[in-house]
C-alpha cells in the first residue's frame, strides 16, 4: 500500500507523452460533442434521510448519440498501472480502472450531491451527543465481486491497520483517521461512525477514494471489491511496456478490455480501436477531431498546479494574466491561469501547527523540483526556469518528491493539488503532515488543468461523478 504522501506528490498525471510518429490526415468536421452538465460550485450538504437519491440525470455524458447506443467495451490507459497501488491510484489511468472496482460507503455525482454507494442510507444519530456521530446501513444482499456477502464488520476490518481487530479509532488507518474517529458494528448492516467534523457537508469525505472498502485475496495482486466487476486472471501489468486487463462486468455477463500502453503515443490508442480515451495531449484532441467515428466532451476543471517554497527565500507572485501567460506559453494541452476562488485560502476552522515549525535550511543548489510523471508540471518549471526565477529543475520519482517534500531544502516545488476537494481542512492537514513546513498563506497558484474524454460514437453509459472520473455502463451503480 502506497503511503499517503507518495499518493499526494503523485496524485495525478496528466501530462501529454510526446511521440515522434506522424500522420497525414485530412480533417474532417466533427459534430458538436456531446457533454453533461458539470457545475464547479461547491458540493451540496446531503440529507439525512433514508432515501437519498440515486444519481442526478445530467451526470451522464454522451448519452444522446442516436436511437441505438452500446456499452464501452474498450478503454485505452496511457499511464503505468500497478495492482499494488489500488485501491489508491496514482495517477489518472488508475483512478479510472480502480473506480470500476472498488466503492466507497457513498458516492458524490457531479452536482455535488450525496448518493448511495456501498451504503443506502445514512443519518445523524439524534442520541449522540457529539453531533459528529452517523449510523450507515449498508444495501441489502450486498457482496464482493467474488460473491461472498459484505457486511459491516467487513467495511470495519477494511479501514483498519493490518493485523488488528475492529472499531478502536487507535486501530484505524492513518489515512481513515483524518476523516473518521472511530467506527463500531452495530449489526450486520449497520455502522456508527463518528466523522472528525461535526459540519453537516464533512459525510461528503466518505466518498474519497481512501475508504474504499476492499478485501485482499490470497495469491491474487489485486485486492477485490463491492462492485460486480472484477479483474479476469491475475491482472498483472509489467512496469513497462503494453498490456490489457480485462474487467468481467459480472452483472451484465460481459467485459471492458483496458489497454495499457505508458509511453506509446496516445494517437495509437485511437487507431487500435479503444471506445473511450482519457487525455490532455493536443495532438491527439486534434487527431480525433479529424475522426468522424470519435465524439469529445471536457470534463471539469479539476486540478491547480502550484508553487510551494520553504526556507527564508519569498515565493514569486503572479498576477492573472501571468497565470494565463503560464497557461497559454508554458503547458501543452488543456490548461488555464488558475481561477480562484482558493481553498487554501480561507480555511478559518483549520488549526496547524506550522507557525511553530522551524523553516527549512534553504538548498544550496537553488532548484526548482516536480514530479518527473506530471509534463505541465515539468513545463511549469521549466518555464520558470527561463525566465530566471530559478536556476535549474530537476524531475523526481514520486517517492523522491515525496522524501525532499518532507526535508523541504528545496527552494521549490511544483505539485499538482485538487482544484475543489470535498474537505479542504482534510486536505490541508495531509500537506501539513506530510511536509511541516507548509505555510497555507504561500501557496501560489499557477495553472487549471482538466482533461478531455473521447469517446467513439454510438457508445454510451458513461456517468461522471465530483472528481471527473466516469463511470462506466453503470459499474458502480447496479444493485443500490
Amino acid at each position: 500500500m502506497r503511503s499517503s504522501i507518495a499518493r499526494l506528490a503523485f496524485v495525478v498525471c496528466f501530462g501529454a507523452v510526446w511521440g515522434c510518429g506522424s500522420r497525414t490526415v485530412s480533417r474532417v468536421p466533427s459534430a458538436p460533442p456531446p457533454s453533461a452538465s458539470l457545475p464547479s460550485g461547491p458540493p451540496r450538504a446531503p440529507l439525512a434521510t433514508e432515501n437519498p437519491p440515486a444519481t442526478v440525470a445530467n451526470c451522464g455524458l454522451f448519452s444522446g448519440q442516436g436511437e441505438s447506443t452500446l456499452p464501452i467495451s474498450s478503454v485505452g490507459l496511457a499511464e503505468r498501472v500497478d495492482p499494488a497501488h489500488a485501491p489508491y491510484p496514482s495517477n489518472e489511468s488508475e483512478r479510472l480502472l480502480f473506480r470500476q472496482l472498488y466503492e466507497t460507503l457513498i458516492r458524490v455525482d457531479c452536482e455535488g450531491h450525496a448518493i448511495p454507494g456501498l451504503a443506502v442510507a445514512w443519518r445523524v444519530d439524534s442520541s449522540a451527543a457529539n453531533g459528529s456521530t452517523w449510523l450507515f446501513t449498508l444495501r441489502q444482499n450486498a457482496r464482493f465481486s467474488d460473491g461472498s456477502p459484505v457486511t459491516a464488520a467487513d467495511v470495519a476490518a477494511s479501514w483498519m491497520s493490518a493485523g488488528v481487530g475492529r472499531g478502536n479509532a487507535s486501530e484505524l488507518r492513518p489515512e481513515i483517521r483524518r476523516f473518521v474517529r472511530s467506527i463500531a458494528v452495530v449489526d450486520e448492516r449497520t455502522l456508527e461512525i463518528v466523522l472528525q467534523s461535526r459540519s453537516a457537508d464533512a459525510v461528503l469525505a466518505l466518498s474519497h477514494t481512501d475508504l474504499a472498502i476492499v478485501k485482499p485475496v490470497a495469491g491474487s495482486p489485486w485486492p477485490i471489491g463491492t462492485t460486480p466487476a472484477r479483474i479476469d486472471g491475475p491482472g498483472t501489468v509489467p512496469p513497462a511496456g503494453s498490456s490489457v486487463i480485462t474487467l468481467i462486468h459480472l452483472s451484465a455477463n460481459s467485459s471492458i478490455q483496458f489497454f495499457v500502453a505508458p509511453g506509446r503515443d496516445r494517437r495509437d490508442l485511437l487507431d487500435q480501436g479503444v471506445d473511450l480515451l482519457l487525455t490532455r495531449d493536443p495532438r491527439t484532441l486534434d487527431y480525433a477531431a479529424t475522426l468522424p467515428q470519435f465524439a469529445t466532451a471536457p470534463l471539469p476543471w479539476l486540478r491547480t498546479h502550484v508553487l510551494l517554497t520553504a526556507g527564508p527565500r519569498a515565493a514569486p507572485s503572479f498576477s492573472a494574466e501571468e497565470r494565463n501567460a503560464l497557461a497559454k506559453d508554458a503547458v501543452r494541452g488543456e490548461a488555464r491561469g488558475a481561477e480562484g476562488p482558493f481553498w487554501w485560502e480561507s480555511l478559518p476552522d483549520c488549526e496547524f501547527a506550522t507557525a511553530e515549525t522551524p523553516a527549512p535550511p534553504a538548498s544550496r543548489t537553488g532548484r526548482i523540483v516536480y514530479d518527473a510523471d506530471d509534463s505541465a508540471a515539468r513545463e511549469l518549471a521549466e518555464r520558470l526556469v527561463g525566465i530566471g526565477t530559478y536556476p535549474r529543475a530537476n524531475g523526481l520519482s514520486s517517492e523522491a518528491l515525496a522524501q525532499a517534500l518532507r526535508r523541504g531544502n528545496e527552494s521549490a516545488y511544483v505539485l499538482s493539488l485538487d482544484r475543489r476537494p470535498l474537505d479542504a481542512c482534510r486536505e490541508m492537514h495531509v500537506l501539513v503532515d506530510n511536509a511541516s513546513w507548509i505555510d497555507p498563506k504561500t501557496i501560489v497558484p499557477l495553472v487549471d488543468t482538466r482533461l478531455q474524454a473521447i469517446v467513439r460514437r454510438g457508445r454510451s453509459g458513461l456517468i461522471a461523478e465530483w472528481d471527473g472520473t466516469l463511470l462506466l455502463d453503470g459499474i458502480g451503480t447496479i444493485g443500490k
